[in-house]
């Protein structure tokens, strides 16, 4: 026979007591039930407790490690937006304050051990600009979680992240309202997916790049890279192109002419040394040491003029000087610039 007992119970012993009625279909009844069936056990027979105590610290370990691992693994990537529904439910979540209190919910207990805070938002459902700040005892943890709100803040509010400050165990994070979703979409990957564009290419050709990466371990990175253009043109015995623009314009999709030359200089660092056509660039203001790693003069004047090229085609003239390990590029100064320099 069912005896009917009206209990009171607070909103913090609900949410404690979830996951047990979700195993019940949403059955608080048999939920109980099964709480009571386990506190007679206990009295019963408290070494059988004791045993699932030690289980389940076990499993806990091994969760949480298995938790922390992934979490590693996916820094750089970001949630996709089904994934992200399902953990914050946008329906549900409306308001930043309702954010706040399930994310701080969500992770402050032992497995996380972050504080999630929301601040400076003009509008609780609708903001023009908010800030979040978290903070715990893990960067991978809190950065993970940095990238999972501000999903949701770019997804779901409209905004864009303008700044990151980030510490050894804290990161706070600036939005304002941005209604071009690409332009926010962006400011998303710039600032937690920077490894998005490489994993989704690694995976859509994964045979080429593990003989890629096989090869250049295997060489010690000693590999050139050059675009099948010019590739081409040296196998029908032309002369090596003196131009070698076609990267670095790929890079920034619009022509050298228009790049501004303080970014042209940083990409042509980073671009010529990985793709192997010289050792390294030393950047001075506008002065580029490059170190060519080559002694056949014809190699050497060849890299010189690719790049003086380069430069020039930017509208900056540049000259250079030769050495036997060292090129020097700056530009060249004018006449009028030097009166302006005196004066």
């Amino acid at each position: 026979m069912s005896v009917r007992k009206n209990i009171s119970l607070e909103k913090g012993h609900l949410r404690k007591l979830e996951p047990l009625v979700l195993k019940h279909k949403g059955n608080f009844s048999a939920a109980m039930r099964e709480i009571i069936d386990l506190i007679d056990t206990m009295t019963r027979d408290p070494e059988a407790i004791n045993n699932l105590i030690d289980g389940l610290k076990t499993d806990y370990n091994l969760t949480e490690n298995v938790i922390f691992w992934l979490i590693k693994q996916a820094r750089g990537r970001l949630i996709d937006p089904e994934h992200l529904n399902s953990i914050i439910d946008p329906t549900k979540i409306v308001l930043l304050s309702d954010l706040e209190k399930y994310m701080d919910e969500m992770t402050n207990g032992a497995s996380w051990q972050t504080n999630v805070k929301i601040e400076d938002y003009d509008d609780n459902a609708n903001p023009s600009h908010a800030t979040v700040i978290l903070s715990g005892n893990s960067i991978y943890k809190i950065e993970f979680l940095g990238g999972l709100i501000s999903s949701f803040l770019v997804i779901h509010k409209k905004q864009e992240i303008i700044s990151l400050k980030k510490m050894s165990n804290k990161i706070t994070v600036n939005f304002r309202k941005q209604m071009n979703t690409n332009l926010a979409r962006q400011s998303l990957v710039n600032y937690f997916g920077d490894m998005e564009d490489i994993s989704s290419e690694i995976y859509k050709k994964l045979e080429f790049w593990k003989c890629i990466v096989n090869l250049y371990k295997q060489t010690n990175y000693n590999m050139v890279t050059i675009p099948k253009n010019y590739y081409n043109e040296l196998l029908i015995g032309k002369e090596a192109p003196s131009y070698l623009t076609a990267p670095i314009e790929a890079i920034h999709k619009i022509p050298i002419r228009d790049i501004p030359l303080d970014v042209l200089i940083p990409t042509m660092k980073s671009v010529y040394e990985y793709m192997g056509i010289v050792e390294r660039i030393d950047v001075n203001e506008n002065t580029l040491y490059i170190y060519h790693g080559n002694t056949d003069k014809r190699a050497i004047s060849a890299i010189e003029k690719i790049l003086l090229n380069v430069l020039n085609s930017n509208g900056t003239v540049f000259e250079s000087r030769c050495s036997e390990n060292l090129i020097v590029m700056s530009p060249v100064v004018t006449k009028t610039e030097m009166v302006i320099i005196t004066k």
